[in-house]
């Protein structure tokens, strides 16, 4: 009997990797894009573009960024020891070029920096920034892996812009749609509600109030159609945030509803959970969506239209609205101080597709004449959702106040 002896196999040799056909590979992989910066010996700022800037951990917050081995700049930024990371937006396509290419000593000679009590400059109109200490710099081949803890970080002005992106090696953004729609696109709402503009003007001309249809596109509230003289604001859009629209909401899949609370979350920077709770239950409660106050009343047509995404615009009216949706949720009154009523069109599965808002109404309406408004709204939306094919909920009765 013969015997062998069991051949191990030898592991075969690294794969050569040819650094045109890495670039060209990896070139499919959109990056972000970071300036990150800090100050030299002399106190002078200096900085860099990076498109590995990344989150890291939560707790503790750590972000990291991976500059090469024989980056002068990052060795200065080592040396300080902190470090200021300004995430670009679509729009800073231009101030990237620029920084990248002009002389160190003239790439912060604009006006779009500020400076924190170290002299480190952080892009004023940045998408989102980070202020960070050097916690580890560790071996990662031809680069390094730099853990930052993070000191303290924000949302720029307008949050709702893209992102920079880096793809085969050229510049770029996109966009992700947040939502799936039941209908096929904005074409398709678009013609919809051409088809059911002629309702909404019968609406309007027999309560002789202002009325709109909107529905929800992606992360944003769309007015589709008007009469009276909201009609030059057809096409206005503004965030589909909490507690804005909430009648979306209360008809709405879960996906909705995450969207519209993290989309307040990012504009405000915090959510009250039990003012969401209470008014999306008062909304399905009722049938219909209320505005309380002046701020809608008064307010809202012209800010929308002058904060083009604005967030120091849009922050303190979504705060005011939160005071006074509160006060909707908790008065027991609402004709005295209404100001806006929202009531859902439904689709073939039942969700909010549009809703039709009327206004120009209150504070301070006739109890009768409120009641006139409400159910009046209630019965063409009806109409309205048999229009589209559409059928209410099982459980909607709604409630005449």
């Amino acid at each position: 009997m013969s015997s062998q002896t069991e051949q191990v196999p030898t592991p075969a040799p690294p794969l050569p990797v040819h650094k045109s056909q890495w670039r060209r590979v990896l070139g499919q992989y959109p990056t972000g894009v970071t300036i990150i910066t800090s100050v030299d010996e002399s106190g002078a700022p200096v900085g860099m573009v990076v498109g590995t800037f990344t989150s890291v951990s939560q707790d503790p917050p750590l972000v990291g960024f991976l500059p090469q081995t024989n980056s002068k700049t990052f060795a200065k930024i080592q040396k300080t020891g902190r470090f200021r990371a300004s995430v670009l937006g679509a729009g800073h396509e231009n101030l990237c070029r620029e920084f990248f290419s002009a002389p160190v000593a003239e790439r912060f000679s604009d006006e779009g920096w500020e400076y924190d009590e170290h002299g480190i400059p952080r892009l004023s109109d940045a998408v989102a920034w980070f202020d960070a200490t050097v916690d580890s710099v560790l071996p990662a081949g031809d680069h390094v892996m730099v853990l930052g803890a993070v000191d303290d970080l924000g949302l720029g002005p307008r949050t709702s812009g893209m992102p920079l992106l880096f793809l085969n090696g050229g510049y770029g953004s996109f966009t992700i749609p947040r939502l799936e729609f039941s209908l096929d696109d904005l074409g398709g709402r678009l013609r919809l509600a051409t088809s059911l503009g002629d309702v909404v003007q019968r609406l309007s001309r027999e309560l002789e109030l202002e009325c709109s249809l909107a529905t929800v596109i992606r992360d944003e509230v769309v007015v589709l159609t008007a009469a009276d003289i909201r009609s030059p604001w057809v096409g206005m859009c503004f965030p589909f945030a909490a507690p804005m629209a909430p009648e979306f909401v209360a008809w709405g899949t879960e996906e909705v509803r995450h969207t519209w609370v993290e989309n307040a979350r990012q504009l405000i920077g915090t959510v009250d959970a039990d003012l969401i709770a209470g008014t999306i239950s008062l909304v399905r409660e009722s049938g219909y969506a209320l505005s309380y106050g002046r701020t809608m009343s008064e307010k809202f047509d012209a800010m929308i239209a002058s904060a083009q995404g604005d967030r120091a615009v849009l922050v303190p009216f979504w705060e005011s609205m939160a005071a006074e949706y509160a006060e909707y949720r908790n008065h027991p009154h609402p004709e005295h101080h209404a100001t806006v009523l929202q009531v859902p069109v439904f689709d073939s599965d039942s969700l909010a597709a549009f809703d039709v808002v009327v206004s120009g109404f209150g504070p301070g309406t006739d109890v009768d004449r409120f009641r006139e408004i409400v159910s009046t709204t209630l019965k063409y939306s009806r109409d309205l959702t048999r229009m589209i094919g559409g059928t209410p909920p099982a459980d909607y009765e709604p409630k005449l106040p």
